[in-house]
């Protein structure tokens, strides 16, 4: 028979950066296994922990809304159940410092089994390089990590130090994302840092933080993937000086001059730090061929003042039916798909004007009713010639054809099959097209997955007001897509919110579940980078029912 040598308790989670957490822990005679039930008044939960997990550390209740009491049965082995109370804190209430979560629709047994797991920042309504000190702060020093229920309740989040990008899911359950200032992190869901990974020339310089891995490399940005056998896929930003360079996206023959241009190199790097596999964009791809926002100022306000934003790499994955690596490169409006075992270029999937000589070769031919993507994100793999990404559809033109401005444009997910016997491209699924009345205009960022049950989460990062809310301020001709411009406005000068969306993978794009992240005053920017959808917030082995 269990004896307890001491008998179960409950605290909050002593790290204040995941305070939805609380910890069961006591002590037996023995090893045993622990089921804790919990009841929230609304549901029941029940959760499992091996005789590996050790009670006197702490055993983490994990995904319970805030506000609440709770009722927790701890049970251990054979000793009889023993009842707890607890009561999660509140949210914060400055909305400065906690996003505005509205749930639009919400149908749980349609929906995929799990939590929504997001990547939420912050801003002012202006363009970054116009922005005070002090707004610059309010957005650079500042980021959450966000999980939701099946309802749209937050029932964990990670507040952050710093902007965060894309957000993991790795396979022991802990999460791994990049911060903005090139550190990539992984902590477990009690918001303990586990590891931290740096570009050791980075232009912040070394990060002092014990037993912080340097990465050779400049950068570490945008989405970070785990691979099958544990290492971590990654992109690195590199600059290069290169002489009799463009200085006009509009005009080639316009005069030349030697300029530092930033182009983005694919790393597989392990859990050390070591990289095992590169390929580098400058090795591989033609410099001489751009795409539009090729002079903007991305990498001015990264440490790289001054800096030509090439490629804009903003997701990477693998994929393991064939060994390769899919890339999204922003900025060439192409996903380039790579062999990695010869680092030969498989296919290209983009608008095929610029491409010249051997390229022409690798490039798909779209069929049936199809549209280019433009300024896409962050391909995920989907089946063995399937994947889905995040199509902004900014601009929809390449140099020196004339730009679409940005009220004729939408965004939208798209799932693409690839024949790669004959070179073509379809579109299975698109989230929106044309004549969507929900159609939004988000100028970066953005996610889509598919989930476990077939239907795909779709999320929006930074929506323009509607037409009719934007006439109200400023006609939508007005806008443009160049942030140095002056005399027109920019989507960034306007309150930009959020969307997610779970949808049927069907003709219907019925909407299962929908959310907005949205400052009820429109006073602050707040961006969904992108996220994940988790069966459970627990660690591998830890069982939930």
């Amino acid at each position: 028979m269990t004896a307890y040598l001491s008998s179960p308790t409950i605290e909050p989670n002593p790290n204040p950066q995941a305070p939805l957490v609380a910890l069961v822990r006591f002590k037996t005679d023995a090893a045993v296994s622990t089921t804790l039930e919990i009841d929230d008044g609304r549901r029941t939960r029940r959760v499992s922990y091996s005789p590996e997990e050790d009670p006197e550390q702490g055993l983490a209740i994990i995904g319970m809304r805030a506000d609440t009491e709770h009722r927790i049965t701890v049970t251990a082995g054979d000793a009889g159940p023993v009842e707890l109370a607890y009561c999660t804190p509140p949210l914060p209430a400055d909305d400065t410092d906690m996003p505005t979560i509205t749930t639009v629709t919400s149908q749980p047994k349609e929906m995929a089994d799990g939590f929504t797991i997001l990547s939420i920042r912050r801003g002012a309504p202006t363009r970054a390089i116009w922005m005070t000190p002090g707004q610059f702060a309010f957005m650079r020093d500042w980021s959450m990590l966000v999980a939701l229920d099946d309802e749209g309740e937050v029932v964990w989040y990670y507040k952050a130090d710093s902007r965060i990008a894309g957000v993991h899911r790795l396979a022991n359950g802990n999460l791994f994302y990049h911060h903005v200032d090139f550190r990539s992190v992984e902590i477990d869901m009690c918001g303990n840092v586990v590891r931290t990974f740096f570009a050791d020339k980075r232009p912040f310089g070394p990060v002092e933080e014990p037993g912080a891995i340097g990465i050779d490399a400049q950068s570490l940005h945008h989405q970070p993937h785990e691979m099958p056998n544990g290492n971590y896929l990654a992109l690195t930003a590199n600059a290069k000086e290169i002489e009799n360079y463009y200085t006009s996206e509009t005009d080639p023959d316009a005069p030349r001059s030697t300029q530092k241009v930033v182009g983005d190199k694919i790393v597989e790097f392990t859990p050390e730090g070591e990289i095992v596999w590169d390929w580098n964009t400058f090795d591989h791809l033609d410099i001489w061929r751009y795409g539009y926002l090729l002079m903007e100022v991305y990498w001015h306000t990264r440490g790289f003042p001054g800096h030509y934003d090439w490629t804009h790499g903003n997701g990477v994955s693998y994929d393991p039916y064939h060994d390769s690596v899919l890339v999204s490169l922003r900025h060439q409006d192409a996903v380039v798909k790579i062999d990695k075992k010869t680092k030969e270029i498989k296919y290209i999937l983009g608008d095929h004007q610029g491409w010249e000589g051997d390229f022409k070769e690798k490039l798909l031919t779209r069929t049936g009713d199809f549209r280019w993507h433009y300024h896409g994100h962050n391909p995920r793999v989907t089946g063995e010639n399937t994947f889905v990404m995040y199509d902004n559809g900014v601009i929809r033109a390449m140099p020196p054809d004339p730009i679409k401005p940005p009220h004729e444009c939408f965004a939208r997910a798209v799932e693409y099959e690839v024949n790669l016997e004959t070179m073509e491209v379809s579109e299975l699924w698109t989230s929106s097209d044309d004549e969507d009345s929900d159609r939004v205009v988000s100028f970066a960022m953005g996610d889509a997955h598919r989930l476990e049950n077939g239907n795909m989460m779709v999320i929006d990062s930074v929506c323009l007001p509607d037409h009719e809310q934007l006439n109200r301020r400023v006609a939508v001709e007005d806008l443009t897509w160049q942030q140095k411009r002056r005399d027109v406005w920019h989507p960034a000068d306007f309150p930009l919110w959020g969307r997610v969306r779970e949808m049927k993978h069907d003709a219907s794009r019925e909407v299962l579940f929908e959310v907005h992240v949205r400052h009820p005053r429109e006073l602050i920017t707040w961006e969904c980078f992108g996220g994940t959808r988790a069966e459970s917030l627990y660690p591998a082995g830890v069982t939930e029912g």
